[in-house]
């Protein structure tokens, strides 16, 4: 029986060799996938902290110009059910932001999660991730520029 078990780990430890000395740099090349796709997660995440700033920014700036069409608004036509309708628009779209924020990193976790299995289906995933996240950017962007050209329409700016 030990005869046996040698013999089958003898040829166990020559197939291994056999494997390593058909490719030689495969550990390499593993490491080096692995590390541009940590590096990759990463910029994922800056980019949405530096996204999530901007937005912050943004939505401060309108919130203010709303407070000042409620304190003094420059035209009389401008109404409070026009100023509420606009900071609704605004909370809405806060609200939304929020939640793509939070579906985001929940996203970016199951990528690092799953990142050392499979690192070329990681990697496509990690490319539709950040083209999915660039258009709703740009939609919210989008939705954001639309409040504030109401708030200037009304602030008479």
């Amino acid at each position: 029986m030990s005869r046996v078990f040698l013999l089958l780990f003898f040829l166990w430890v020559q197939c291994a060799v056999v494997a390593v000395a058909a490719d030689p740099f495969a550990p390499i090349q593993e490491r080096e996938n692995q590390f541009r796709q940590e590096r990759q997660l990463q910029e994922l995440q800056r980019g949405q902290q530096m996204n999530q700033l901007r937005q912050q920014q943004d939505l401060g700036r309108v919130q203010h110009e709303i407070d000042q069409l409620r304190v003094k608004p420059p035209d009389p036509n401008v109404t409070p059910p026009d100023v509420n309708r606009m900071q609704l628009d605004l909370d809405r779209l806060q609200n939304e932001q929020q939640l793509k924020r939070l579906q985001a990193d929940q996203r970016l976790l199951q990528l690092q999660k799953q990142q050392p299995a499979n690192v070329q289906r990681t990697q496509q995933q990690t490319n539709e991730f950040t083209r999915q996240q660039q258009i709703e950017r740009l939609q919210q962007r989008q939705k954001l520029d639309d409040i504030e050209d109401e708030v200037r329409r009304f602030s008479g700016k």
